[in-house]
């Protein structure tokens, strides 16, 4: 099974927020042999086209789109940032805070520390680029410490508003 073309777009396949992803498939076999089953079962998939869409439809500041967040890799080490960013585009859900083990050593993460989205039991996770069932996210190592539901703070409530607001992008469009 060729897990990198199944989990990556043609047309994003050179996209540098996929770096990660790439070289542990292709060095960590346990890794691969994790993603391949949950390709398999159904419990694994890539970002699929309704994310890319909501990425694509975010107001951002101080760069051109999110999306260029993606393009670039700005997303690989920045996972808090990333996962709070794309948080703002579903109604609910949880920011998860922790430690997923197989990350340690990679760019900006010496001890495996990491923050990602629990949303319908699903883990969205903006560093390997994938959605994973909840229960098997367990497989991977997934160490949860934290579960923060933003709609509760106001300030998120604005910020999540204006990154939504269609009027605003029609206007710089």
């Amino acid at each position: 099974m060729d897990a990198i073309k199944i989990l990556i777009d043609e047309d994003k396949k050179d996209y540098k927020c996929y770096d990660i992803l790439k070289s542990l498939l292709n060095s960590n076999l346990k890794f691969k042999n994790l993603v391949e089953k949950g390709i398999e079962e159904g419990k694994l998939s890539g970002f699929n086209d309704q994310l890319w869409n909501m990425i694509r439809a975010q107001n951002i500041r101080g760069i051109n789109s999110f999306e260029d967040v993606f393009i670039d890799g700005a997303n690989l080490g920045c996972c808090t940032s990333a996962s709070k960013q794309l948080s703002y585009s579903f109604s609910k859900c949880y920011i998860c805070g922790g430690v997923l083990p197989i990350l340690s050593g990679t760019k900006n993460c010496p001890d495996g520390s990491h923050t990602w989205i629990s949303i319908n039991s699903k883990v969205i996770d903006t560093s390997l680029m994938l959605i994973i069932d909840e229960s098997y996210s367990k497989n991977f190592g997934y160490i949860e410490e934290n579960r923060y539901d933003p709609n509760r703070n106001p300030y998120y409530l604005a910020a999540k508003e204006w990154t939504n607001d269609e009027e605003i992008r029609k206007k710089h469009i």
